[in-house]
């Protein structure tokens, strides 16, 4: 059984060098990867408001 996982994962492991070497040449610190990482931050607080006053505004009609 062990043979056979190994087996399947050896294409998924190769594939996984090939691109870490791209991973490892992004400091974040450009203005291309600090837009993207202030507007990822902001879309998750959109989305986390959202669901808050979605499940705040089901509650309050459920009790009225």
């Amino acid at each position: 059984m062990l043979e056979r996982t190994q087996a399947r994962a050896l294409p998924l492991l190769n594939r996984a060098v090939d691109v870490t070497p791209a991973v490892q040449t992004c400091c974040g610190a450009c203005r291309t990867c600090v837009t993207t990482n202030v507007l990822t931050l902001a879309g998750a607080g959109i989305v986390g408001a959202v669901l808050y006053i979605r499940r705040f505004a089901r509650r309050v009609l459920k009790v009225a």
